[in-house]
């Protein structure tokens, strides 16, 4: 059916997003099951530190069973098809791409370099940031550059902004020499080559802006993307904004062929290896154990999986539960104790008979501010207060020329912006009308920003809209309290107290955002890490 023909109808997702498991599917993996496999390697979870330990372990002889929740792979990367639309459910974005760099070593590994190609975002300007005042300031790949920038919006900042960026640069360069595995007396043999980290380790961004003397302008350009984070600059550790922020200082990319492409190519790299298996609408709801390893998982149609080697993609505090916390020793239950991740309200727009670049939209997110406090504008957003929210755009059919997204004649623009999981849970369980209340007063607030601003005919293209809150992250990408990242961004998770891929059972390994670092690069170099651990083969 053309999407088209129902302009501006406003679509719930369904309980199943995108059918990937039709019956034909399904009786596939009954057969698979039903032939009794023998597995080298059991990985539950799907999302792209479990694809990506999976994809090399099968590159690599062994024979691997991934079990997946949901219908389709890739967890917050996983694309969800309404109408002639596709879109991916919550990445825009990534970095780590180019050549040599670590996406680029993973995907050669595998044989998947020359069938999942990216481009990139503008150079001069992969984010676009408008300010209270209506300016708009191009952040581009560099940082003296983006000092520059800032001092001819606002005269006097250079001097503070590139003392910022000089902060950054001697942060990221010690980031870059640090040891995989960190032994206990490394800190006192090897401490005077990461100084930086050692005086930075326990500060938050906020406290960094101080230091230097930014000002509230500079501060706003700086952190306008606080989305990226989910959390503001009085609570965001520098080091967390480091990695992010520096990663996309050397190139922000999007997949040439769309984040559908590239999770489907992974999930094929595995299934087309011989003895290698994808079980789809298959939740693990037991891990039986026998002393120090777990001797089967089970799912909740009755499966009975077994492999001498098992690596865990779903979320650690769940899984622990389902082992048992007594088994678990006293460190490792206060690991798991973490503080999740914040969340947000998205927006997806399929939009028709309009051009986006006639706006000023292209190869570009853009960040809209309708105050220069960002800690004032996310107290508001986490209090049910989005009069003055801070606004995510997205384009991703500008980002590719290749099809696969839009229909013909369509376009995509993505919205989002921060939200309480809590509210929204609450309303959800309680009062189902007040939910979908919430939901529609949240996206037509930030339509009438956009049309305000940026796109004064917006309404009148809106072709398709859906609306994702926190806990429609929570039931489709299997992330507790909707979070975005695992654990909440705070230097107090960023430190040596971050819960690592051990375990007390011998063949069980975390492998996941909570035992790594978040977003597709932090997701994919955890998978990395772990294989290299496992195998010894260096990516």
């Amino acid at each position: 059916m053309d999407c088209f023909a129902k302009l501006g109808r406003d679509v719930r997702s369904p309980p199943r997003s995108t059918g990937a498991l039709d019956p034909a599917a399904r009786a596939r993996q009954e057969a698979f099951y039903a032939s009794g496999p023998r597995y080298d390697v059991l990985v539950i979870g799907s999302g792209m530190a479990g694809l990506t330990a999976a994809s090399l372990l099968a590159a690599a002889g062994r024979r691997v069973c991934v079990l997946e929740a949901h219908d389709a792979p890739g967890g917050y990367a996983h694309s969800f098809r309404m109408g002639d639309f596709r879109f991916c459910a919550q990445v825009h974005y990534i970095w780590g791409c180019g050549p040599g760099e670590r996406i680029d070593r993973f995907l050669e590994k595998i044989g998947e370099h020359e069938t999942i190609e990216f481009t990139r975002l503008d150079p001069d300007g992969y984010d676009h940031v408008v300010l209270p005042d209506g300016s708009r300031v191009r952040i581009p790949c560099g940082l003296e550059r983006l000092a520059e920038r800032i001092d001819e919006r606002f005269p006097g900042q250079y001097g503070p902004a590139r003392e910022f960026g000089r902060i950054l640069e001697r942060l990221r360069a010690e980031l870059g020499r640090l040891p995989r595995t960190i032994r206990w007396w490394q800190p006192l043999t090897r401490g005077h080559e990461f100084l930086a980290l050692l005086h930075y380790r326990n500060r938050t961004l906020g406290q960094v802006f101080d230091e230097c003397g930014l000002g509230q302008e500079a501060r706003a350009v700086l952190i306008a993307n606080s989305g990226n984070f989910m959390l503001p600059p009085s609570r965001l550790s520098i080091l967390a904004y480091t990695a992010l922020f520096g990663g996309y200082d050397r190139g922000a990319y999007y997949p040439k062929r769309h984040f559908g492409q590239m999770v489907e190519q992974l999930a094929a790299s595995i299934t087309r290896r011989p003895g290698c298996h994808i079980y789809y609408e298959t939740e693990v709801t037991r891990l039986a154990t026998r002393g120090r390893r777990i001797e089967s998982v089970t799912t909740a149609d009755g499966k009975d999986f077994r492999a001498p080697l098992i690596l865990c993609n779903a979320d650690p505090p769940g899984m622990a539960r389902l082992i048992g916390l007594e088994k678990f020793p006293e460190s490792q239950r206060r690991a798991l104790e973490y503080e999740y991740s914040g969340s947000a309200v998205t927006v997806y727009l399929g939009l028709k008979g309009i051009d986006l670049r006639e706006y000023g939209f292209g190869r570009h997110n853009t960040w809209h501010l309708e105050q220069w406090d960002l800690d004032q504008t996310w107290e508001e957003a986490l209090t049910q207060d989005w009069s003055r929210p801070w606004v995510f755009m997205a384009t991703p059919s500008l980002y590719s020329d290749e099809p696969g997204i839009a229909p013909a004649g369509g376009q995509i623009l993505e919205l989002a912006t921060a939200a309480s999981y809590d509210y929204f849970r609450g309303l959800r369980d309680t009062n189902r009308a007040r939910y979908e209340k919430a939901k529609r007063h949240v996206r037509d607030r930030l339509i009438d920003i956009v049309s305000a601003h940026h796109l004064p005919e917006l309404r009148s293209h809106i072709a398709l809209k859906v609306t994702g809150t926190p806990t429609t992250n929570e039931e489709f990408c299997r992330a507790p309290r909707g979070h975005s990242y695992a654990q909440a961004l705070t230097p107090a998770n960023m430190g040596l107290g971050r819960l690592g891929s051990h375990t007390p059972f011998e063949n069980l390994y975390w492998c996941s955002a909570a035992s790594g670092y978040p977003g597709v690069n932090g997701t994919i170099g955890t998978g990395m890490e772990l294989y290299t651990e496992l195998t010894g083969d260096e990516v």
